[in-house]
């Protein structure tokens, strides 16, 4: 059999292939889950309770259609993912795995950060820095905001980036700053 030549042939459906790559990753629907499990215990309600209520004042903050965790497309798991993250922000839900673990880029977390005053590091509440202040001892209310990059600290860490500058902390932390305008 070594010497007899063997035809394969691959057929699929380009179609169908590239629709089930945009789908929702198994990895996010267990995030989507855990996140319901954490709503459903700081709020008492069960986990579908929790899913279904949290699916319609998703669909109805964004203008967005039902849709079902089974076969929605990654970009939508993703929204919704950071959705249920600024809610649990929001509401001070405690998350079983760190936010920042949980979102797929590090922007939105330190965006939602800044957004509900929540220390990028730690979780405690913040304050919002420029970053290009940090370090160089000048004041946040010196100059304007647009374009500066911020980071939301709480104020034990925002002493230790002061204490270590700010490229140290940076490294130590797996932190940056981002533009945010509020």
């Amino acid at each position: 059999f070594e010497d007899m030549p063997l035809d394969v042939i691959f057929s699929f459906d380009a179609g169908e292939q590239k629709k089930r790559l945009n789908m929702i990753s198994p990895e996010q629907r267990r995030k989507i889950y855990a996140l319901f499990k954490d709503i459903a215990e700081f709020t008492g309600d069960n986990v579908e309770a929790v899913k279904i209520n949290s699916k319609h004042l998703f669909c109805q903050s964004f203008d967005q259609e039902e849709f079902s965790l089974s076969d929605c497309s990654v970009e939508l798991a993703k929204d919704f993912i950071s959705f249920l993250i600024g809610w649990c922000f929001m509401q001070g839900v405690e998350t079983t795995d760190k936010p920042k673990k949980i979102l797929d880029n590090i922007e939105t977390y330190l965006w939602l950060c800044l957004k509900y005053n929540k220390c990028a590091v730690c979780g405690k509440p913040g304050e919002e820095h420029h970053v290009n202040a940090i370090g160089m001892g000048r004041d946040r209310k010196e100059y304007d905001d647009s374009g500066h990059l911020k980071i939301c600290l709480d104020r034990e860490h925002h002493t230790e980036a002061h204490q270590i500058g700010w490229q140290t902390f940076a490294k130590k932390y797996h932190v940056k700053g981002i533009i945010y305008t509020g």
